[in-house]
């Protein structure tokens, strides 16, 4: 039997064998073994019983109890300051008293917590210094996230019915509210008791790392556990480089593009009303391409799940030389319409007119006229000679010369005394 051995049957002995005499010494722990997680809380529920004697100092201790000089500051709780080891500090709270209960909690547990505890206390007897050995054992364990069905690989099939397990290993934490994480971000909705994530059929959009851990407690976080969802190709499609019309001669490349897992394994290319497979990849690429190569062409992307068939494209092949014929005829029409345009802007230009301009040039040629005609003047003839007319001569016919000027706006309309050469004056002579 070990030194150790032989302490904890000593210290049994000194629990049991007054209890027997006496009925009244012993210590007592509900939970044997307690589990807790990193960075969560745990008590240990005790109480103890002793003869008629006062409690002077109560302690908890881990992995032994002995007091003396060489065990000074090796408590993990003490009624006596001084006494408490460093690590221990603002992390432990007595819940008990000095009469009949010692129940303890330790706060932010960390791994280094693990291992066996025990409550001591010491009454003024000279004796009466007792432990309950043994004492209550902490596991700290860390979380695991495991699949079921389980597989020798983290791949599942889309569509597959996929549960995840938050748990530890021989251990049932108290703290039961678990959070859930995918890659590294907390999950809505998942804070709860139970301890699995479940896909009734699990699709491409849940791969990712998952971890749990106890609702506040993120120190404690379980490692990632990546889920690998694989399915076969989707979105397949066609690209033509370059695009539109290609004239015969060129070079012309079409590219199949898909997306699927595990990554696509084979291409296939085939035209419609073909004989067979074209080509085998992801580019097929025609050199010195003629009207023959023109069709319908479409791929067929697979990998080990499934394979998907695109939609077929058109490749138009025009004549040699037809595509620059094309563009001339297409910047003559269109240099055409932009003189035509610009023809049309001008006379319209020339000939439209501010609104109410068409009233200003009527009365500036009504006041033209007046003007010219106000400067006609009849000459002179004495009575005497008038009454001397005969009859036939008094039917006559006066000829004047009328000049208008050009249209000027109003504002330029001046008169002045001067003669203006541009008016023709005329004497009406009768004869």
């Amino acid at each position: 039997m070990g030194v150790e051995d032989s302490l904890r049957l000593w210290g049994a002995t000194l629990l049991i064998l007054p209890g027997v005499l006496c009925g009244q010494w012993a210590v007592w722990y509900p939970e044997r073994s307690v589990c807790a997680v990193r960075g969560s809380s745990v008590v240990f529920n005790c109480s103890y019983d002793y003869p008629q004697s006062k409690v002077d100092t109560v302690l908890w201790c881990k992995d032994s109890c002995f007091t003396g000089k060489a065990m000074k500051d090796k408590f993990v709780y003490s009624s006596e300051s001084g006494s408490v080891l460093p690590e221990y500090l603002n992390r432990t709270e007595y819940l008990g008293d000095k009469q009949k209960t010692c129940t303890l909690k330790i706060k932010d547990i960390r791994t280094s917590d693990q291992g066996e505890y025990r409550f001591r206390f010491e009454t003024n007897d000279p004796g009466g210094k007792w432990s309950g050995v043994p004492g209550v054992t902490l596991s700290v364990p860390e979380f695991k996230v495991q699949r079921s069905p389980s597989g020798e690989t983290t791949a599942v099939r889309e569509g597959d019915s996929v549960t995840l397990t938050c748990d530890t290993v021989n251990c049932s934490p108290a703290q039961t509210q678990l959070t859930w994480f995918k890659n590294d971000q907390p999950l809505s909705h998942t804070q709860t008791a139970a301890n699995t994530l479940h896909f009734n059929a699990v699709s491409s959009g849940h791969s990712g790392r998952y971890s749990c851990a106890p609702r506040d407690t993120a120190g404690s976080r379980s490692p990632p556990f990546p889920l690998d969802v694989q399915y076969a190709p989707k979105g397949t499609s066609v690209s033509i480089s370059p695009s539109g019309a290609i004239s015969e001669g060129s070079s012309v490349t079409l590219t199949c593009i898909s997306s699927a897992n595990p990554l696509v394994k084979n291409y296939t290319w085939f035209k419609i009303n073909g004989t067979g497979p074209l080509h085998k990849g992801p580019n097929y690429t025609i050199i010195n391409i003629s009207s023959a190569d023109s069709g319908r062409y479409y791929c067929e992307a697979q990998n080990e799940i499934g394979a998907l068939n695109s939609t077929a494209v058109n490749l138009t092949v025009t004549a040699r030389g037809s595509s620059v014929l094309l563009a001339a005829v297409l910047g003559s029409v269109l240099l055409l319409i932009a003189v035509s345009a610009g023809t049309l802007f001008a006379l319209r230009r020339r000939t439209a007119a501010p609104p109410g301009q068409e009233n200003k040039r009527e009365a500036q040629t009504e006041a033209a006229v007046d003007h010219l005609y106000g400067n006609v003047t009849q000459p002179h003839t004495p009575e005497r000679q008038q009454s001397q007319i005969a009859p036939a001569q008094e039917t006559e016919v006066n000829y004047s010369t009328v000049n208008f000027k050009p249209k000027t706006p109003k504002n330029d309309l001046t008169f002045e005394e001067k003669e203006d050469p541009s008016v023709f004056y005329s004497t009406i002579v009768k004869t």
